[in-house]
């Protein structure tokens, strides 16, 4: 069998030699064969240059029919086919054409030649319509007819020798090929008679192999299958592996999680057993209650725990006793609750106790120190002021409250209100304001007995609650007290303060009287004290509430004033001792309500100060007398009274628009300011006051010698006049201290270059005293009444009068003297 097998690969081998021999052989000839075939593609050379001839021949006809007339050619169609000439002629000189023409000097030589001749008669075939010009292009052309014909011979002539050896070469090929091919068909046949025979040695050793492969495959399914039970297996056991793994983890993590969560939580935690024995407790509980390690080992029992929070050294040991006391009880009942305990250093602990199903219990430990610390701050923060620590209305109010229902005679409250306060606000500033309200109020805790209430209301309102004792005599002696401590001065960071307090007294008449209903009559008493001087006080009577309800009742009026027209401008005439004539006039302003008549701007501005009406007021006041005074004579000056409350950023620009629009020169335009008004803001009203001067109106200071008197305000601003309070001026007759006033006063503002103004002057010897006084001017009711605009016109401008004033005659009135010589009373 070896030995056949040995003779059948020796026959393989050569049959494959010859087959390879013979392959290769075949690729030769297909070599050759495509050479052939390339070499019958250079027939094309032929029939390009055969083309040549017949391009220059159809240049020629197409010149020679542009010569004829009506035949259609045009010279663009001669152009052409010039172009086609001269681009077949660079064919040549491409691939084998060129190599073909470069064989040859006699071809390249006319080639050249058709090369030359096509290029000259270019410029030719641009000038074509001249005549003689065909004819010329025609004999330029025509020696390249023979040149072509003779190129076109020489291409056939070439091909026809290629055509012939192409020939030979492929009659060679096709009995070489044909010898192959019957080579390669024996081969075939040997080849077909030795696979036969090998194909009956190969199905015998087939049939040995098939009964082999059985066996092997029998084994080999056996052994599959056992692999795949052993893989099955190992499945098994990598998933119980994994999920032994996955348990462990889960386990780690929750364990992690568990300490995390039990040793992060805010409260402590003790979890016992059972039998009483401590399973677990956090970190918070050793640091709440003291403990070590080493006094919380699981297992212990819990009453070794708090039997070592009770030792002397551990903090709370007081607490620790009474919880562990506590849940005693709760674990031997088997209860659930919540407690919390305290010891005397205010330390308190809550605590939630929970059983457990298994009889064991768990509980949760809180130091709410902290809370109940806060709360109560929370609590007092609520009740009491927080810059005095006094209680506040609230507390004041629910505390008088319940007096009132369990004490229903004896109770008085005291409401007081510190004047003056204000100012020290305004100048040392709102931290010596505060220093000043806490010092009140240690001052008044003073004055005060045990079981009275003092709280403070906001601002600088405080209240007292007496209780007890004989009233009103008790109250009365406790507000005189409170008057005289409160008004001693003031020691505020090295400045001295010196305030006063008005005080509203309000007792409790029997017991249906209410926290609201005391509280409104007190603070209608302090009203009161404050309206008759301040620093003293008042009680509440009946009277005040109706005359609070009146006052209320004047503010609405009040606030629609304007818009009723019930507002009036009159104008009081001022007298100039050295003219001997009235020289102005000073506008005074009326309120005429519909119901209670005439009412006095003494009565009405201060509460249109309070109701923020003064602006309004005042700056229609202004517009209105402005107005008036634009149609007097232009000698007369006009004087107009400004609240200290208009002295804000706008009255400067109020006064400038008011004069634009009335056309009053500002010369003639007097403003009259009281001292009242640089107490508020002294730079800034003062800056204010420049700002008007500098518009060209003159300044008054007035009624000067009353309140705040002050002769550094002649100095820091120089007024131009001076009006004397007119309660000097009617004293002067009885009163010497009062003239010598006066005369102190006029002296002054003449040698600082002011003039002076008395007021109130209503009879001859007030006027002859502030004449010889040295007053410039003096005004009253001596000279005239106030009066409308539309009276003094009628008055002292009708035709006919003039503006003096005689000395008084028999009846001792001022006459006005007209100008032919008549008399009319001047008042």
């Amino acid at each position: 069998m070896y030995r056949v097998t040995k003779h059948i690969k020796a026959g393989f081998l050569c049959t494959a030699a010859l087959l390879t021999l013979a392959a290769i052989y075949t690729s030769t000839l297909i070599v050759q064969q495509q050479t052939a075939l390339s070499d019958v593609s250079r027939y094309n050379v032929t029939w390009l240059v055969s083309q040549t001839p017949f391009e220059i021949a159809r240049l020629q006809a197409t010149i020679g029919t542009f010569g004829i007339p009506n035949s259609g050619t045009t010279k663009e169609d001669v152009q052409l086919w010039l172009e086609i000439a001269a681009s077949r002629v660079e064919t040549l000189d491409a691939g084998e054409a060129r190599d073909f023409i470069r064989s040859s000097p006699e071809l390249l030589a006319s080639v050249e030649q058709m090369r030359v001749a096509l290029a000259s008669a270019a410029p030719l075939v641009a000038t074509l319509e001249r005549e003689g010009s065909a004819q010329q292009l025609i004999a330029l052309l025509s020696p390249l007819n023979t040149r072509a014909a003779k190129l076109a011979v020489s291409a056939y002539a070439r091909a026809g020798n290629l055509v012939a050896h192409d020939l030979h070469q492929l009659s060679q090929l096709h009995w070489i090929f044909s010898a192959v091919l019957c080579g390669l068909l024996l081969c075939c046949f040997s080849l077909i008679a030795v696979l036969a025979w090998h194909n009956r040695l190969l199905v015998r050793t087939y049939d040995e192999v098939n009964a082999l492969v059985s066996d092997l495959r029998r084994t080999g399914q056996e052994l599959a299958e056992a692999n795949v039970r052993a893989e099955h297996a190992m499945r098994e056991v990598q998933q119980q592996n994994e999920a032994l793994k996955a348990s462990d983890l889960e386990l780690l993590t929750q364990n992690t999680r568990f300490y995390a969560a039990l040793n992060n939580m805010s409260q402590a935690l003790c979890m016992v057993d059972v039998n009483q024995q401590l399973i677990v407790c956090n970190i918070r509980f050793l640091e709440l209650f003291g403990l070590s390690v080493e006094d919380t080992r699981p297992g212990v029992p819990i009453s070794g725990v708090f039997g070592a929070m009770d030792a002397d050294t551990r903090p709370g040991q007081q607490i620790a006793r009474e919880i562990w006391k506590e849940q005693q009880a709760l674990a031997a009942e088997h209860r659930q609750a919540s407690f919390s305990r305290e010891d005397q250093t205010g330390r308190a602990i809550a605590v939630a106790h929970q059983p457990m199903v298994d009889g064991g219990w768990v509980a949760t430990y809180e130091d709410i120190t902290q809370r109940r610390q806060a709360e109560a701050h929370v609590q007092f923060m609520a009740h009491h002021d927080a810059l005095t620590g006094l209680p506040n209305r609230f507390y004041f109010h629910k505390y008088m409250g319940e007096m009132l229902q369990s004490e229903h005679s004896g109770l008085a409250v005291l409401q007081l209100d510190l004047d003056h306060f204000k100012n020290v606000n305004d100048t040392l500033g709102h931290p010596a304001g505060d220093a000043l309200l806490k010092a009140v109020a240690q001052r008044l805790l003073g004055c005060v007995r045990e079981g009275d209430f003092v709280a403070r209301l906001g601002g600088d309102e405080f209240a007292i609650l007496q209780r007890g004792g004989n009233q009103p005599s008790q109250a009365v002696a406790l507000a005189e007290r409170i008057v005289r401590v409160l008004c001693e001065p003031y020691n505020l960071d090295g400045y001295r303060a010196v305030i006063g307090a008005s005080v509203g007294i309000a007792v409790a008449a029997n017991s249906e009287t209410s926290a609201d209903l005391l509280l409104k009559n007190a603070d209608l008493a302090l009203y009161r004290a404050k309206g008759e001087g301040r620093g003293v006080y008042r009680f509440f009577e009946p009277r005040m509430d109706a005359e609070l309800q009146a006052r209320l009742g004047i503010e609405a009026d009040l606030r629609e004033a304007l818009n009723r027209d019930q507002l009036e401008v009159l104008y009081h005439p001022v007298f100039n001792f050295k003219a001997g004539a009235v020289t102005g006039f000073e506008a005074l302003l009326r309120w005429n309500h519909p119901e209670r008549g005439i009412i006095s701007p003494s009565e009405f501005i201060p509460i249109a100060e309070e109701i923020g009406m003064i602006n309004a007021i005042g700056q229609w006041a202004l517009q209105c007398a402005c107005e008036a005074a634009a149609r007097w004579p232009r000698s007369l000056k006009l004087a107009v009274n400004l609240s200290p409350l208009q002295f804000s950023d706008e009255i400067v620009a109020t006064v400038t628009r008011v004069l634009a629009a009335s056309g009053l020169s500002p010369a003639r335009l007097e403003l009259e300011i009281t001292e009242s008004a640089l107490l508020q803001d002294n730079e800034r009203v003062l800056a204010t006051l420049h700002q008007l001067r500098n518009l060209g109106l003159k300044t008054v200071l007035d009624d000067f010698g009353t309140g705040y008197s002050s002769l550094s305000y002649l100095r820091i601003f120089p007024f131009d006049k001076i009006k004397i309070d007119r309660s000097f001026v009617m004293e002067m007759v009885r009163r010497p201290d009062c003239l010598a006033i006066v005369n102190s006063i006029a002296s002054l503002a003449s040698k600082l270059g002011m003039t002076t103004t008395a007021e109130g002057v209503e009879t001859l010897e007030q006027f002859e005293q502030v004449r010889a006084a040295g007053c410039t001017e003096a005004q009253g009711y001596l000279f005239s009444r106030p009066e409308t605009d539309a009276q003094i016109r009628e008055r002292w401008f009708a035709p006919g009068r003039t503006l003096s004033v005689v000395a008084p005659g028999p009846d001792r009135k001022f006459t006005i003297v007209s100008r032919a010589g008549s008399t009319q009373p001047a008042s």
